[in-house]
């Protein structure tokens, strides 16, 4: 299987360590992978680098941005990560996803204003 950097997998380190987490760097010739750790079976683990053989890795299939859980379970990582700009798009995702039909921008929606009085009559 083919891997490029960035790609969630899980893999088994070169300690013997259980990781999910996402390819930072590959080194095709020694058929080596840094991963970036999120979730591990040692608890130290999680957040710091770690290395895996390529025949080691299994590939994650892709999370849906359609779904609340997943998209808090990634906000979750760019927190641990401290990514700011994906924290931001990930937060502005969830919001949208949370209340469909509502802007994510709340001055577009001051842009046309519509109002009406207490009879729902408009003004």
């Amino acid at each position: 299987m083919k891997f490029e950097v960035s790609d969630w997998v899980q893999a088994k380190t070169r300690n013997g360590e259980f990781v999910h987490g996402f390819i930072e760097s590959l080194d095709e010739a020694q058929q080596l992978a840094q991963l970036f750790v999120v979730r591990s079976d040692n608890e130290q683990s999680v957040g710091q680098p770690a290395t895996a053989l390529v025949h080691w890795l299994r590939k994650l299939p892709p999370i849906s941005l359609e779904e609340p859980e997943a998209i808090r379970s990634l906000i979750d990582i760019a927190l641990a990560t401290r990514d700011e700009q994906w924290f931001a798009e990930l937060s502005e995702r969830l919001s949208s996803v949370e209340t469909p039909g509502k802007s994510a921008n709340p001055i577009q929606e001051l842009s046309n204003p519509t109002y009406s009085n207490r009879l729902r009559h408009k003004v």
